[in-house]
């Protein structure tokens, strides 16, 4: 994979591209989820923006939804991932 500056993950698809994660917190009820940005891309498009202000418009706390409480007072936290533990990519020598 050859990486391209400037280093940006803006979208679903370059965060894909890039091998990184992606977790929600509800700050709400303290529930926490990895998100499966391969799962969000099949869904939202790999062109679906990956900030805050564009995830929080399709992603909410179920939890908190079923139980009449604010769902969307979530936050979002990106995860770098080691070259040794992204799929298809071969560690460095």
């Amino acid at each position: 994979m050859t990486m391209k500056f400037p280093f940006v993950e803006n979208t679903l698809g370059k965060k894909l591209e890039a091998g990184t994660g992606l977790s929600v917190d509800c700050l709400t009820c303290r529930r926490k989820a990895h998100l499966d940005v391969a799962e969000l891309v099949k869904r939202l498009g790999p062109d679906h923006g990956a900030m805050h202000w564009d995830l929080i418009k399709v992603i909410y706390c179920h939890e908190c939804r079923a139980a009449g409480r604010d769902d969307r007072n979530l936050q979002f936290t990106n995860h770098a991932v080691t070259p040794d533990k992204r799929k298809g990519v071969q560690p460095f020598p």
